[in-house]
């Protein structure tokens, strides 16, 4: 079942532009940091009360980095905070979703699935189910 939005997923050109902008906006704080697969990019994830956003800086080719070029930053993805990722993944497969990940890739501390945008009104979607 879905409990909440875990945090909403933001591409930036410039990762400590972006952290002083919120931080001095509405007050956000450093939770997390984490580097990508291979370096590909860097991920900061804030909070501000119970609100959390996640900022990815791309640092080499991949999708993130394709996302800046395309649209130049912006909102990637809403996670939702999940108690059951593979009872989700399965329930919406059955429903005929398209799923980018049909099993969790599993993170330190969490495991991930994506659904495919065509899925949620152009919207990708993140479930996340954390230890």
């Amino acid at each position: 079942m879905i409990r909440k939005i875990d945090h909403i997923a933001i591409i930036v050109r410039d990762m400590e532009s972006a952290l002083k902008a919120y931080r001095e906006m509405f007050g956000f704080e450093v939770v997390e940091r984490m580097e990508g697969p291979g370096g590909e990019f860097t991920s900061v994830m804030v909070a501000s009360g119970d609100i959390r956003l996640e900022f990815f800086q791309p640092l080499k080719p991949g999708s993130f980095m394709e996302f800046l070029e395309k649209r130049g930053g912006g909102l990637h993805h809403i996670s939702f905070l999940t108690d059951d990722i593979r009872t989700e993944l399965k329930n919406l497969k059955a429903r005929g979703k398209k799923l980018q990940n049909e099993e969790p890739i599993t993170l330190p501390g969490a495991r991930i699935a994506f659904i495919h945008p065509s899925s949620a009104e152009n919207v990708l979607i993140e479930l996340v189910e954390r230890k």
